[in-house]
């Protein structure tokens, strides 16, 4: 039995464990760690207030330290250091999540907590048991057997593992060799810092060419042209012609740092497309990831210093003819910006729709025998014949790349042996065509043929691996995707030395366009050499999807979403109907389709590939996950024919023993019909079967999922106070499985109920709650964190607190066109549309916004998001005075809605009661509406409604002469709204009273009760109501003085 006082001792190791982890992170960014570190951090905490069950506490605790020092050591020990293997790192999300459900437990032991506030009873014996599980499987996984380290040895151990640990990061660092360069923002410029999405811009730099001869004169042409007012220059030449290394050149010139404080190159080899261009610009400059953020660079450009912008291998995404004007209209939107130069890189013709800086720059030529001659002599570091040497460099057309590969060839063989070989394979090479593509061709072709690589066979499978990579391969990547090819590193090594391949700016090894062209064409990879690459990126998919949306995935999120483009080209290049592993490819390529989508890219056109090879395979597993993944796409691809989908998928279930599998279809499908058919009694059914289907598996944490979204039906139709159960279910399912995701995404549901019945404070509280989840797993400023911001603009919406939640909303819009989130996207613009109704902002204005939404809904078939739109439209039409056209869709949505979509019907229905907003409207009928009003509002217990149902029913008796009615009606819908905080109606109460008052002749009343009303309508930016209280407050003071005369 541990002694009590073990619990504090324990704490300082905790603390500093915490610490190495925190070390660890900041060295080498490994997933899980910094959840590690802010868990056992928070633990120590815990600890230290800890008042029941002290034995059960310290027997959870007392091996964690010991367990956290060895996943240091894990790390340190690794190859390369800080870089564990996939399998490894399923095991620290396992330990992670065991971690997060032992903090859960200890913290219900805390004084002053409440037990029951967390769990039923039983939950906590059922936590301890599931604590107790992880613990001993952690202790297997991770080889400790003892608590040696704790008290007195573990600070020792500790102290000298933190000095260890900073040590490494030291060399590693010292190590990475690649010239950086920071894009400096001006700090004074707090406009063009406030579009950066991080502290500090980064930008990496290609080093300037150390061997580099014969473009004397095109420097000194574009040197003269950058000085120019707004300088545009294209550098024009074959492949292989020096174009890039030219660029390099420029952009480390003395005068061109000088000019320019920002200087970015931009590699557009791995793009497709205009959208691609801007976000990889994007990501330099720090801005999220996005798939059309071409409107904010341009922005961020604008409001930054003088900038020089260099586009490499542009012709990849401009010669395509489908691709072309995508490229050229984002080039023409770049032009605009005055103090931006910009440069790029294609071949023979410059894109159109731009004013190229005259007098043109040339197409490079070959380069002059004398440069030709010194570049080779550089490279070869060795005195040859003269003869010989010209001899050679004829036959490469003075081409800047031929003559680079040819001079590391002679540096290895000699110049003697790479003669002879020209000599006996030159003939058959060159019998169709002797033009300088040819003559690249034959110097690639003598490269792969050299003796060195000959002596290693396998080097040619590496080279045919980076053919199809255009982002190439880290050292890590290459050591843990397992290629089957002997003696990796020494490959990789004969590749550098031959210079075909070559390290970029981030270190992955990479090849040059057109030695991966030639090896595609005549080298292409095998689909067994392919599959263990592929495998590797299907671990990293599984890990994204088993815990994505937390930083405990923050580093490999990171990683696939800069190898995006290798994803895409070896899962193409997989996707084979002669592929004996088609079916591991289809599942891979459905975890990058849910990679994609959570990053807010479209859905890979890859999916339709594998539609139609789907056809042919029978395999009902893979089935329901690609037509699951079909409805959670919906919103970047819209379902052609979902109840067909949806039979299909049923029938392929009859044939499936996989409830998990299950569970996430149905749960897919009722998202789908949910928020896109708005059809709430089908969702709800799809949903129950989730639930079902996760309760015969035992997972608690999809029983949790499928909770709330079955919560969220229940708020979507108005039922708040079984919305309510529903979601406490799924935050108490989701605190003992430890999920700090699902737990902040159920109280997000939890609190909407409470907002909508009315208990705003309550509300506040739960969304705040959420955030601090959200905060903690890592995901904070994340969509989920965006919603819960969203959530807490709506109450301040409903206090009508409208200047705030107009600037929430523009900076969330602004944020959603960054990460391309177009659900967030629509319902920021949608509500922005709406204040601009409320506040006066002129039609034509708003009309550009309903326009804007029609459009992108029209085109995704968003159901709720359409008749949102429609209820702003028809709001906009009662305020402008087309009464008869408001009328009809208020009508129409009024009954139409009612049980789908509450929050539109009471939109509609609270219009219809308002007696002020028409004119000569028949009482009766908006009585009857009014009455409907407060009938459902009292139905569904929402607070807010009941009290605005109540004022509307005030204006029908205040109109028929009833005061002392009216009197009543205002009395009691004012003590709600001052209850709520609810400013505009709560002003516009007041100022029925106060008319009230003035006709019962009490002016001083009603003088109090409309200056009281006065700074509500100027809270609520009510600039005519305002004018109006000011009106009668003159009126009645002539008055007053007209009458003491």
């Amino acid at each position: 039995m541990p002694h009590p006082t073990m619990t504090l001792r324990l704490t300082p190791g905790l603390a500093r464990a915490a610490e190495l982890l925190s070390a660890l992170h900041d060295g080498f960014s490994p997933p899980f760690i910094n959840t590690l570190s802010s868990t056992t951090a928070a633990l120590a905490d815990a600890l230290e207030n800890v008042k029941r069950n002290q034995d059960d506490c310290t027997k959870l605790v007392e091996y964690i330290p010991t367990l956290l020092t060895a996943i240091v050591d894990l790390h340190m020990k690794a190859e390369p250091a800080g870089i564990v293997s996939a399998a490894m790192l399923f095991n620290l999300g396992q330990f992670t999540e065991t971690l997060a459900q032992i903090y859960t437990y200890v913290e219900a032991q805390l004084k002053g907590r409440t037990l029951r506030h967390f769990f039923r009873q039983g939950d906590t014996n059922t936590l301890l048991k599931t604590c107790y599980a992880g613990l001993e499987q952690a202790k297997v996984t991770f080889k400790v057997d003892s608590v040696y380290l704790i008290i007195t040895r573990m600070q020792n151990t500790l102290d000298n593992m933190h000095d260890e640990l900073l040590e490494s990061i030291v060399f590693v660092t010292e190590n990475i060799t690649d010239q950086v360069c920071f894009v400096e923002n001006q700090p004074n410029n707090i406009r063009y810092q406030s579009f950066c999405c991080s502290s500090v811009s980064i930008s990496v730099l290609p080093a300037k060419p150390t061997i580099f001869h014969g473009r004397e004169i095109e420097v000194a042409s574009i040197l003269k042209l950058l000085q120019l007012p707004s300088p545009r220059i294209a550098i024009l030449g074959a492949g292989g012609m020096g174009k890039t290394s030219l660029a390099r050149v420029v952009l480390h010139e003395r005068e061109v740092t000088a000019r320019y404080e920002t200087r970015l190159f931009v590699s557009c080899e791995a793009t497709s497309n205009g959208v691609d261009i801007a976000n990889i610009i994007g990501s330099q400059l720090g801005l999220k990831p996005g798939k059309d953020i071409r409107k904010l660079v341009v922005q961020f450009l604008e409001r930054g210093p003088p900038c020089l912008l260099i586009l490499d291998n542009l012709e990849t995404p401009w010669e395509p003819l489908g691709s072309r004007i995508s490229v050229e209209d984002f080039l023409a939107l770049l032009s605009d910006i005055k103090h931006l130069a910009l440069i790029t890189m294609r071949g023979a013709e410059r894109p159109n729709q731009l004013p190229w800086s005259r007098p043109f720059l040339l197409p490079l030529k070959p380069l002059s025998d004398e440069a030709a001659q010194q570049t080779f002599t550089d490279i070869t570091d060795y005195t040859f014949d003269t003869k010989e040497m010209v001899q050679l460099l004829h036959h490469t057309d003075n081409m800047p790349l031929a003559v680079n590969l040819l001079g590391h060839l002679v540096d290895y063989e000699g110049i003697t042996s790479v003669l002879n070989r020209w000599e006996t394979e030159k003939t058959s090479l060159l019998s169709v065509n002797t033009d300088r593509t040819s003559s690249l061709d034959v110097s690639i072709f003598i490269s792969l043929s050299s003796p060195r690589l000959v002596s290693s066979p396998n080097t040619q499978k590496l080279l045919s691996i980076l053919s199809i990579l255009p982002e190439g391969l880290s050292d890590a990547q290459l050591l843990q995707s397992n290629l089957p090819i002997p003696d990796l590193m020494g490959c990789k090594a004969t590749l550098l030395r031959t210079a075909l391949a070559y390290y970029d700016e981030g270190r992955h090894l990479k090849s040059l366009v057109p030695i991966r062209e030639y090896v595609q064409q005549n080298h292409p990879p095998s689909l067994v050499l392919v599959a263990p690459l592929q495998n590797y990126i299907h671990s990293q998919l599984r890990l994204f999807k088993q815990y994505g949306g937390t930083d405990q995935m923050l580093e490999i999120h990171k990683a696939l979403t800069a190898n995006s483009g290798n994803i895409q080209s070896v899962l193409s290049h997989s996707l084979n109907s002669e592929n004996s592993e088609i079916q591991d490819t289809i599942e891979c390529t459905i975890s990058f389709c849910i990679f994609e989508r959570s990053i807010g890219h479209d859905r890979p056109a890859l999916m339709d590939t594998v539609s139609s090879m789907l056809a042919n395979i029978n395999n009902p597993k893979l089935q329901v996950q690609f037509i699951a993944e079909e409805f959670n796409s919906a919103i970047s691809h819209p379902v052609s024919h979902p109840q067909q989908l949806l039979d299909h998928a049923i029938l392929c279930l009859k044939h499936c023993d996989d409830q998990a599998i299950e569970s996430n279809f149905y749960r897919s499908a009722g998202y789908f019909y949910h928020s896109f058919w708005n059809d709430t009694s089908l969702s709800t059914d799809l949903f129950e079967k989730a639930l079902a289907a996760a309760q015969i598996c035992g997972d608690i944490t999809l029983q949790s999922i499928a909770l709330r979204y079955i919560a969220l039906t229940d708020w979507t139709v108005g039922n708040y106070i079984m919305g309510q159960n529903h979601a406490s279910e799924a935050h108490r399912l989701a605190r003992l499985s430890g999920n700090l995701h699902d737990e902040g995404k159920a109280l997000i549901v939890d609190a909407r109920c409470h907002k909508d019945l009315g208990d705003h404070g309550i509300a506040v509280e739960l969304f705040h709650r959420s955030r601090q989840c959200l905060a903690r797993c890592g995901i904070a400023g994340g969509p989920a964190d965006v919603e819960v911001l969203m959530d807490l603009a709506e109450v301040q919406f409903l206090r009508s607190e409208y200047s705030e939640v107009y600037q929430i909303y523009t900076t969330i819009m602004q944020d959603a066109l960054l990460a391309m989130n177009k659900h967030i996207y629509i319902f920021s613009l949608l509500n922005i549309a709406q204040i601009d109704v409320i506040i006066g902002t002129p039609a034509h204005e708003v009309l550009v916004k309903i326009d804007n939404l029609k459009g992108i809904i029209t085109d995704l078939r968003y159901t709720t998001a359409e008749q949102f739109t429609e209820i702003v439209s028809a709001d906009l039409s009662l305020r402008e005075g087309k009464h008869a056209h408001a009328r009809s869709l208020f009508i129409r949505y009024s009954h139409v809605l009612l049980g789908e979509n509450v929050e539109c019907a009471f939109a509609a229905i609270e219009r219809l009661a308002d007696l002020e907003r028409w004119e000569h409207q028949d009482f009766e009928e908006t009585s009857l509406w009014a009455m409907v009003y407060f009938s459902y509002a009292s139905k569904l217990k929402n607070k807010l409604a009941i009290h605005k149902a109540l004022a509307c029913i005030g204006q029908i008796y205040l109109a028929q002469h009833d005061p002392a009615t009216a009197h009543n009606l205002f009395t009691v819908a004012l003590e709600g709204f001052v209850q709520m905080g609810v400013h505009h109606d709560r002003a516009r109460c007041l100022l029925y009273l106060g008319n009230i008052a003035k006709q019962e002749g009490n002016m001083g009343k009603a003088s109090e009760l409309w200056t009281t009303a006065r700074p509500l309508f100027e809270k609520s930016l009510q600039a005519k109501d305002v004018e109006k209280i000011d009106a009668k407050l003159a009126k009645l003071a002539k008055e007053q003085v007209f009458t003491t005369m």
